[in-house]
């Protein structure tokens, strides 16, 4: 397994979903589930326009993403690969290129925390953290660690309760050209939000 795919891995099972993470990859530390005060707290947006629970019912690989979408992202990539973790469930699609490129999509459909959970338990440990353009007016923010341009996790919240999570490595070529990760992660969230919308 090359360096990128076991970020990528570590990043799928503690950092899109927001369980949190130790200063040292690999050691997941899973956030209270238990529900806060109020919603939003800790420094979170409200969501306005909240979307229904149902449009992150199933899995991820069916419904995030068509596979023209995985195909521009990513190239070849084959079949995604579903998981369910703590938070909810969530999909990996890894490029068959050898390029290093990777795209993982997560619901956190349990922690009924929404975006909150990540300002409250993610945030104080990136190095990386920033308020991104909302998605389609819903609130959106990127974090991951500075030390590792390539990878990026955006989270968007479709209610004050419910996210979904776009984690996203750069492949050798769109590293090479300066491509950052964020802004494409931003991007891939942006298709993930309009086919989201298209299940009200």
């Amino acid at each position: 397994m090359t360096r990128r795919s076991t970020t990528l891995t570590v990043v799928t099972a503690c950092a899109v979903l927001l369980a949190g993470c130790t200063g040292e990859r690999g050691t997941a530390q899973p956030a209270s589930t238990s529900p806060a005060a109020e919603l939003p707290n800790s420094g979170a947006p409200k969501v306005e326009n909240p979307l229904p629970a149902k449009v992150l019912d199933g899995s991820p690989c069916d419904t995030a993403l068509t596979a023209t979408q995985v195909s521009d992202v990513l190239g070849d990539t084959g079949q995604g690969k579903s998981q369910d973790e703590a938070l909810g469930p969530l999909c990996q699609w890894d490029s068959s290129s050898g390029s290093g490129a990777g795209l993982t999509v997560g619901y956190d459909t349990k922690s009924d925390q929404g975006i909150s959970l990540s300002y409250k338990n993610t945030k104080p440990k990136s190095t990386l953290w920033k308020e991104l353009e909302p998605v389609q007016t819903y609130p959106a923010i990127a974090y991951g660690d500075q030390s590792d341009k390539r990878l990026c996790n955006v989270v968007v919240g479709v209610s004050d309760e419910l996210t979904y999570g776009v984690t996203l490595t750069l492949g050798d070529k769109a590293a090479a050209d300066g491509k950052d990760a964020c802004e494409l992660g931003r991007t891939v969230a942006d298709m993930v939000m309009t086919n989201l919308k298209a299940r009200v």
